[in-house]
Order: structure tokens, then C-alpha cells, then sequence
């Protein structure tokens, strides 16, 4: 009995080989690709789980702004476990306006925020507000408040002509509670004009 021949190996040329490997080498280009576009979105989105401890000092900051507007930077005092998570003197080219703006983390959901500035004009007002229209008015601390609202975020506007104590624009926002928009009003209100006391080099104060 014979045993069987075995088959021939067989013999690819040199232009069938580059052929059969372009498909491949176009699935490991795609592969590739992918993952790079994967990395880069998870790395430019913000982790919700990591811990995010500002350490901005509004009272200082404000000392500083002051020095350069023609007002008196807003300085409010907060509840304790509030925490600034930014405090600005902010160039707004594009509406003609710059600005003093601070934000505060009220809790893991909350925020807060305000800006004012001594020369408004409506489009910084709308663009403060997310275009939104009006819905009524509020009076905290003798002063009268334009409110702006949808179903998540809230916008109290004090206008410069509604405003006898330094005739600043006070734009303030949020998605917070009403007790919590309530004691950052009053907090905002009562801070309008008030001179803050920064630490100097020397360990002494200014106004």
C-alpha cells in the first residue's frame, strides 16, 4: 500500500502577499483609530467621582479687583461648607463688558454664582441669563430683583437703575434650593459697596 503524497505547500507571489495583508493592515489603522478617539474623550471628560477642593479666596481676589474697577467688588459671606470654586475680574470683548464674577459649590448638586459689573448692557444681561426671558420680580433687602427662570436653573438681575447703593449690574444664578437662593441673595445684597479687608505683605489690612 502507497502511501499518499503529500500535498503541495502553496506559493503565494510577492503581489498576492501585499494584497492579503492590506485588508489587515487596514483593520489594525481602524482598531487604532478607535482607541485613540476613546482615550482622548475619556480623558477630556471630567471625572464625576473625583473629589474637586477649590481653594479660591474671594476676599482677597476682590481686594485685588477693586484696585482696578471703578466699584467695589462684591465679597458676600457665605455659609460655612460653601467653597469658591472660581473669583474673577473677567473681560467680556465679545459683549463690551468686563466683570466681577465669583461661583460656589453649595453641595454635591448645588451652585451659585454672580457677576457684576459697572456697565451693562442687555446683551451681557441675556448671555448672564441663558437668554432667558422674564418671569417676575422679587425685592430682597429693599432692592428689586428681575427673576429668570426655566425648570433647572434660576437668575435673580438687579439692573444698574435699581441699584441706589453703588449703581452696579448684579447678575445672580443658580440650580440651588430657595432657601439656599434665599441666604445668597441676602448675602449678595447686604455685601453691595462694602469695602473687604485683605491681609497686606506686612501682616497689617486694607480697604
Amino acid at each position: 500500500m502507497t502511501e499518499p503524497e503529500e500535498a503541495p505547500t502553496p506559493q503565494l507571489t510577492q503581489s498576492q502577499a501585499k494584497r492579503l495583508r492590506q485588508p489587515l493592515i487596514g483593520v489594525v489603522i481602524t482598531v487604532a483609530i478607535t482607541l485613540l478617539a476613546v482615550f482622548a474623550v475619556t480623558g477630556l471628560r471630567p471625572e464625576r467621582d473625583v473629589a474637586f477642593t477649590p481653594d479660591v479666596d474671594v476676599a482677597e481676589a476682590a481686594g485685588w479687583t477693586s484696585d482696578v474697577a471703578d466699584f467695589t467688588a462684591i465679597s458676600p459671606e457665605v455659609p460655612e461648607g460653601w467653597t469658591a470654586n472660581y473669583a474673577r475680574w473677567e473681560n467680556r470683548v465679545e459683549l463690551g463688558v468686563t466683570a466681577w464674577e465669583v461661583g460656589y459649590s453649595v453641595d454635591e448638586e448645588s451652585f451659585l454664582s454672580f457677576a457684576q459689573t459697572d456697565e451693562p448692557n442687555p446683551a451681557w444681561v441675556n448671555d448672564a441669563t441663558r437668554q432667558l426671558g422674564p418671569t417676575g420680580e422679587e425685592t430682597i433687602e429693599g432692592l428689586t430683583f428681575e427673576v429668570r427662570e426655566d425648570d433647572q436653573w434660576k437668575y435673580y438681575v438687579l439692573e444698574a437703575e435699581e441699584n441706589p447703593i453703588d449703581g452696579t449690574a448684579i447678575v445672580l444664578g443658580g440650580d440651588a434650593t430657595a432657601e439656599q437662593f434665599e441666604t445668597f441673595l441676602a448675602a449678595v445684597a447686604t455685601s453691595i459697596d462694602v469695602e473687604v479687608e485683605t491681609e497686606d505683605d506686612n501682616g497689617g489690612s486694607t480697604g
